[in-house]
């Protein structure tokens, strides 16, 4: 007969090299090992330790300063900050198992201000006739999330084919199933196709008129403005859920 008496047994996690370094250089922080205000030794030392190559050491201590329990001074050395992870930052919120809404937003700001650039410079006038098409397109009533979502990326997928430069197109190309899956996430919040939407407005006007240096800063002022927004609803949504419930009266 089977014996029953054992513990369920927990699936095991397939952790990548640098999450699990993470996890350790973590546990030796918590655990006293290394105390708030101690210098780590040399990335290289510390790679050698764990016996694990400088790329990954680099990215666990990456991770670790993340949990806010480390913090960098380049040029001088990696320090221990805290022993206990600070909650959650919000802005970090992973977009995949590998990239966060941040990083995508810096992204984006230095690929699509100069795509923007570029194309002001570089657009034809059948171009133009597709920048307007797609803005008119994502203005019709009753349009869907989903086909406003498509809409948005075809855009910018569109104006970094303008600028007649296939490396920036292949690029943007790259990021550009982050930018979907992203943008599905949010564009049920108040005001973000309308908000989006004049952004986009402002950026193909500039376009189209040849101005290069109104292109680049709408494309800016349109990340911006998302990215804030965002944030915003972000905090709000942290605030939901470290507020204590209200007891009752």
């Amino acid at each position: 007969m089977a014996d029953t008496s054992r513990g369920r047994i927990e699936p095991i996690r397939r952790l990548k090299v640098a999450d699990s370094v993470a996890e350790q250089l973590e546990l030796m922080i918590t655990r006293g090992d290394y105390a708030p205000g101690d210098k780590l030794p040399p990335e290289r030392v510390l790679a050698e330790e764990f016996g694990v190559g400088r790329s990954s050491m680099r990215e666990a201590i990456r991770v670790v300063e993340a949990n806010g329990l480390l913090r960098t001074d380049h040029g001088v050395g990696v320090f221990v900050v805290s022993n206990t992870r600070r909650p959650a930052d919000l802005s970090q919120v992973l977009l995949t198992d590998e990239y966060s809404v941040q990083e995508l937003f810096e992204v984006r700001l230095s690929l699509e201000r100069d795509a923007a650039g570029f194309a002001a410079q570089r657009i034809t006038a059948a171009e133009a006739g597709e920048l307007q098409g797609i803005i008119a397109a994502a203005a019709e009533p009753g349009l869907s999330d989903d086909a406003f979502v498509a809409l948005d990326a075809e855009l910018h997928r569109t104006i970094a084919r303008i600028t007649k430069n296939t490396l920036l197109l292949r690029l943007f190309e790259t990021i550009e199933p982050l930018f979907v899956v992203y943008s599905h996430r949010v564009i049920g919040l108040p005001g973000r196709r309308e908000t989006a939407h004049a952004g986009h407005c402002a950026i193909v006007e500039a376009v189209v008129g040849n101005r290069v240096r109104d292109a680049k800063s709408a494309a800016v002022r349109h990340i911006r403005e998302v990215e804030r927004e965002i944030l915003a609803h972000l905090g709000q949504a942290g605030d939901a859920v470290r507020r204590p419930a209200a007891s009752g009266s």
